[in-house]
């Protein structure tokens, strides 16, 4: 007390100073604007509440004002408010040390007298602070009032004092991290930032210190009361951050529930203990059941859609199956601090450590109920599922229950609706693009699943078929191949090939065979499915329209344009009328139909299509997908293919960026991207850089989990192209190999074997071989005629190079005829200002690209 000035009155309750208060200088600074804005304007500062969860830093906010301001004031009392008798016994001590007790000893006329001397007495500057006050309308009558500068903070769980106070109040919330991190290495001397001599730390250890600092503060989120818990028991015991950790992990009501040496002692694990009295059942009832459920927010649809289906606890039961009693219960939760309301949001939210010793508690005092909550969570989980993921809309209500599912153990249950939720919810992820997120989920509910069900339970099966295509679009082909094979031989073993999870199962096994680039077996299996999800599903299904849609892509794949064309039509007819135009699975089918369209040649109307569908995919929100990538990189396609090539590649930069930000630099629809984009270089005449990028890519390809396909020939054939003009040798030793490989996979006539074969006739010709070139660039043009049709941009181009290469041999009239003719094509087709039309007319070589599937 030698530190305040004689005058000054100073409560012996007013706890002693945190020597490690941390942070809070933004809640002081409102706390003290608001105490003394305007003071000389009013008769009497309105009194400032302090609201918040319990332990979450109220009352040493209110220690630390006190402290700090003390010489501002005549006195300053300390008034512990959780009960009427506690407040009037502060007041009775505050009489005796001013003085003012009744003399006849009646406690009632003392505490009046007290107030009366506070409002109008001579003490004109005073702070009162009413600590953990639980009745707002109790301690209203205890307020005195009357003067400009005194004073009243109101510590409180209660958030409703605007109305008794007619001030706002102050909420406070966690710790931020920085906060925390703080607060443990100034406590913690193992955490510390200076070593024992009080020399800075080594940058190493300095770094690991950090680390330690900030995984214990996430681990405990931020929350003040358990920061300081932590950092007394480590400082007392000694123990590592990584034993803390541990054992917060395994129990954290029995680790929060030790007597530490903390500077307001108490157990941790009872901060959140309010009874069922003061609460109400109702509420402790809800209170118990969020402990069971994940910190992420909960909306009220998670607890009435499925409210009538719980059965236990009773209490529970009753308050599930009426909206207005939950309403209430939350209401209250709300009003005590024990979790967040969000109105516009609807939603509510505990803190995570609170929920973790409340489940603790609960298991320890109650662990029957430990089941019944369980399992309550379990069947409102369940009983959100629109069991429909395939439909965009339904993913609002899907995202409401995916962050609880893993923290309420949805995946050890057996509870059949509950699983069919997981399988239903790793389908949506993986079909809106979250592939990573989709096989976390099934991966580890799979496993669990297998253990406790078999590898041949029907839900077990149905799911490996969700978790198969997941691996693959996430760039893990070998492993989907292995697990849809065993997947589909258990399916067609137990159930049969019309069963309707082997029939999902064999669809998926179809992309196992694109991604091998064995077109023929897919498109032969995808024919046999088509009538047998017809007959299963019904022909409009979206599971049957799936099945369409691969069709398109197996005929796509072997160059037959015409006919992927028609499937992909249906198939987009079809979405569209079910799905809508915009449903991403809509749009696929029309990106799809830009691909064939380029494919026959008509490159304007493909460009046409691909422009609606980018217009689409920008109008829509959400995540990136797969689906809306590829579209990006069709769009430059069809861009180059039409002739801008500017805006090809600026267009073709964006999708390379957006596929590595989504899937990373080395997947193989990054690569894809990529090898399109040599393309869009060497055109614009970015000679250099596209001959590093094709060089990389090919590069790249061995160490992909893909066999050599499209994707690898294709690399080599767009980089020679690049490598024509100073290294004809190395481009026609890439084109030999790329035509090798083209005709053992496609055969020697499909349109990617012949664009190869075009090109090598030129690498010939670049060489001197006219004889070699003539001969190669005849066979291509009147094959690519008979295959692809007189007018495709292809046909026109080998017919190009083949009357250079006649005209080179000697035969110059038929070259020229030729020459005219092809031009006379070109006009029609292309127009004569197409950027390969006037290459034709000033009697240049034509390349010819090839766009990898």
């Amino acid at each position: 007390m030698e530190a305040f000035a004689r005058s000054l009155i100073f409560g012996d309750e007013i706890p002693a100073r945190n020597p490690h208060f941390t942070g809070r200088g933004e809640e002081l600074r409102i706390l003290r604007q608001r105490l003394t804005t305007s003071a000389v304007e009013v008769l009497s500062q309105p009194p400032q509440a302090v609201f918040g969860l319990g332990g979450i830093g109220k009352t040493e906010i209110a220690v630390e004002y006190a402290h700090r301001f003390a010489k501002e004031y005549d006195l300053v009392w300390w008034v512990r408010s959780e009960h009427e008798d506690r407040m009037r016994d502060a007041f009775l001590k505050l009489g005796k040390r001013l003085g003012l007790v009744s003399p006849d000893g009646q406690r009632d006329k003392s505490i009046w007298t007290v107030m009366d001397a506070l409002r109008s007495g001579p003490y004109d500057r005073w702070l009162l602070i009413f600590d953990n006050a639980t009745q707002p309308e109790v301690v209203k009558r205890y307020l005195p009032g009357g003067r400009p500068h005194g004073h009243v903070i109101i510590t409180s769980r209660e958030q409703q004092w605007r109305r008794h106070t007619k001030a706002e109040g102050i909420e406070v919330t966690q710790f931020s991290e920085e906060e925390t991190v703080d607060f443990l290495r100034r406590r913690v001397p193992d955490l510390a930032v200076l070593d024992e001599q009080g020399n800075p730390l080594t940058s190493e250890s300095e770094r690991s210190r950090h680390v330690d600092a900030v995984r214990l503060a996430r681990a405990l989120d931020n929350l003040p009361i358990a920061a300081e818990h932590a950092a007394a028991y480590l400082a007392e015991t000694g123990s590592s951050v990584n034993d803390y950790l541990g054992m917060f992990e395994d129990d954290p009501h029995e680790l929060l529930s030790e007597h530490v040496d903390m500077d307001y002692p108490h157990v941790v694990a009872t901060t959140w203990s309010i009874s069922s009295r003061q609460l109400g059942s109702d509420a402790t009832e809800l209170f118990n059941l969020c402990a069971f459920f994940s910190p992420e927010p909960m909306a009220e649809e998670l607890f009435l859609t499925g409210g009538r289906n719980v059965r236990a606890p009773e209490t529970l039961a009753e308050v599930l199956a009426d909206t207005r009693r939950f309403r209430q219960a939350a209401r209250r939760l709300h009003r005590y601090s024990l979790a967040k309301t969000d109105g516009k949001r609807n939603v509510l939210t505990v803190h995570r450590v609170v929920q973790r010793v409340t489940r603790g508690q609960i298991a320890v005092e109650r662990p029957e109920d430990c089941d019944a909550y369980r399992t309550a969570v379990h069947i409102l989980l369940a009983s959100t599922n629109p069991r429909n993921p395939d439909r965009e809309s339904n993913d609002a209500q899907y995202e409401r229950s995916l962050q609880h599912l893993i923290p309420a153990g949805a995946l050890n249950s057996d509870h059949s609706d509950l699983r069919q939720l997981v399988v239903d919810q790793v389908r949506r992820l993986h079909l809106r693009g979250g592939h990573e997120e989709s096989l976390r989920l099934g991966e580890a509910a799979l496993k669990v699943w297998r253990d406790t069900s078999g590898r041949d339970d029907e839900r077990v099966l149905q799911l490996a078929v969700e978790v198969g295509i997941a691996m693959r679009l996430a760039g893990r082909s070998k492993e989907a191949r292995e697990l849809n094979q065993e997947t589909l031989e258990l399916l067609t073993g137990k159930f049969g090939e019309d069963h309707e999870v082997t029939l999902i199962c064999a669809n998926s096994y179809g992309g196992d065979l694109r991604t091998l680039g064995k077109f023929e077996e897919a498109l032969e299996l995808d024919r046999k499915l088509l009538p047998l999800f017809e007959h299963v599903f019904l022909p409009h299904h979206p599971r049957t329209l799936n099945v369409r849609n691969n069709l398109g892509a197996d005929y796509r794949r072997l160059g037959q344009f015409r006919d992927a064309l028609r499937q992909d039509e249906l198939a987009y007819t079809e979405r569209e009328r079910a799905l809508g135009p915009t449903n991403l699975r809509t749009l696929t089918s029309k990106d799809s139909i830009s691909h064939d369209l380029r494919g026959c040649g008509q490159y304007d109307l493909a460009l046409d299509v691909a422009r609606d569908v980018i217009a689409a995919l920008e109008l829509r929100t959400g995540p990136e997908t797969l689906d809306s990538l590829n579209a990006q990189k069709s769009f430059a396609v069809a861009l180059r293919k039409a002739g801008h090539y500017e805006d090809a590649l600026q267009a073709s930069e964006t999708a390379v960026r957006r596929y590595v930000d989504f899937l990373g630099e080395e997947h193989r629809y990054t690569l894809r991207a990529n090898i399109n984009r040599i393309n869009d270089l060497r055109v614009t005449d970015r000679l250099r850089e596209a001959e590093k990028l094709g060089r990389s890519a090919l590069a790249l390809c061995p160490k992909l989990d893909i066999p050599k396909s499209d994707i690898t020939w294709a690399t080599m054939v767009n980089l020679a192209l690049v490598l024509r003009r100073n290294s004809p040798e190395e481009a026609r030793a890439l084109d030999t190999t790329a035509v090798q490989g083209l005709c053992e996979v496609f055969g020697p006539e499909h349109p990617f074997t012949l664009q190869a074969t075009a090109n090598l006739a030129s690498d010939l010709a670049a060489v001197g071989e006219t004889a070699g070139a003539l001969d190669l660039s005849r066979h291509c043009y009147e094959v690519s005629s008979r295959v692809l049709g007189e007018k495709h941009p292809d046909t026109l181009a080998m017919g190009a190079n083949f009357s250079l290469d006649l005209r080179a041999t000697g035969n110059a009239q038929q070259a020229e005829d030729l020459r005219v003719d092809i031009l006379r094509r070109y006009e029609e087709v292309l127009s004569m200002e197409h950027p390969v039309t006037r290459i034709a007319q000033q009697r240049g070589r034509i390349s010819i690209d090839i766009e990898p599937y």
